[in-house]
């Protein structure tokens, strides 16, 4: 810790702050903070944007963070054999919008593609994100679901693209999501 001292200084940041923009950075869960204050302080600073993504400043800032020796994680090789596990996540069959739930192997690959130049998330926080929006949508029938495709990445008509995984990613990361599956509820007629 006392390495980062300097920075804590330069930054005005506390220790909390800066372990927050260290772990998003990393892709690490953090430990012993509260990280909804953290996160809300970190967002008012303009450091990351609302979905928990580091911002040009919390870049910068998490770039001039010392760094270990260890800590570099090897780049994700996406197989076919982590693609079918993504897809099967999804349901099989039509939505009620009339796609497919589960689109080709090689479109799902170019979006991931996509995304992880995009975003620096793991696949373990990938895989629990897809979990949480399948389950979401479960309970509702899968209405207005978006597709395996679209849900990694969509493009808009004026040209940029948004990711509703990212926006899942950052709820896991965050802790911001709670399991309703324990929930009982009973339809009253």
């Amino acid at each position: 810790m006392n390495i980062w001292l300097p920075l804590l200084k330069e930054t005005g940041l506390s220790p909390n702050q800066l372990y927050l923009i260290w772990c998003i950075g990393t892709q690490t869960k953090p430990l012993n903070i509260n990280v909804h204050t953290e996160f809300r302080v970190l967002k008012n600073q303009g450091i990351i944007d609302e979905n928990g993504v580091l911002l040009p400043e919390g870049l910068d800032i998490l770039e001039r963070i010392p760094k270990s020796k260890g800590t570099v994680k090897p780049k994700l090789e996406l197989t076919d054999e982590l693609i079918m596990a993504y897809l099967e996540i999804f349901p099989k069959g039509k939505l009620p919008s009339g796609k497919q739930a589960r689109a080709d192997k090689k479109n799902i690959r170019s979006n991931f593609d996509w995304f992880f130049k995009t975003y620096k998330y793991d696949w373990d926080t990938v895989i629990k994100a897809t979990k949480l929006y399948v389950d979401e949508y479960e309970t509702k029938n899968f209405l207005y679901m978006r597709t395996s495709q679209y849900f990694i990445s969509k493009s808009n008509p004026d040209r940029t693209r948004d990711s509703e995984l990212a926006n899942y990613c950052a709820q896991i990361i965050s802790g911001d999501y709670q399991d309703d599956r324990n929930h009982f509820s009973e339809k009253v007629v």
